[in-house]
């Protein structure tokens, strides 16, 4: 859906909906990413959420846009070897030059239907950079209803 067309001469949009940027990126648990207790390193799980923040927060800027920071990371479930991980981003917010990318995780079995789990959730901040890695503009936010917005 595009909210609207590119400004003039920029081609650069001047707004865009959550829908164009939202990612779902799903990897299948393996035991080489498992830490001393036998459950998945957090650490694996984090780096999934950065990639799949990474994508939405790019798809939205048109281009690079690089992880400022982490503004909170929460764990609620162990995620074990075997499991499938799915990790759903979407934006929350665009500044001038920044975005808030909100990620949710979760958990099934790679080779059966059944329950899913929810076993993380994370909000993490992104700047977009232009070819020498300065901050550029962004297109400005358009909350739409889907995945992740409840209509509140």
């Amino acid at each position: 859906m595009t909210i609207n067309p590119p400004d003039t001469g920029t081609g650069v949009r001047t707004a865009k909906g959550t829908a164009e940027s939202r990612v779902t990126l799903a990897h299948i648990m393996s035991e080489h990413d498992t830490n001393l207790y036998g459950t998945i390193h957090g650490g694996v799980v984090m780096k999934l959420m950065d990639d799949a923040a990474a994508a939405a927060a790019g798809r939205h800027a048109d281009g690079p846009a690089v992880t400022v920071s982490v503004d909170r990371m929460t764990f609620l479930a162990p995620v074990r070897a075997g499991d499938l991980l799915s990790a759903h981003a979407e934006l929350e917010r665009a500044g001038r030059t920044s975005m808030t990318v909100a990620v949710r995780v979760t958990a099934e079995r790679w080779n059966a239907s059944g329950p899913t789990a929810e076993v993380a959730t994370g909000c993490l901040t992104f700047v977009a950079v232009d070819a020498e890695g300065r901050p550029r503009p962004v297109p400005s936010l358009v909350v739409e209803e889907g995945p992740g917005h409840d209509g509140a």
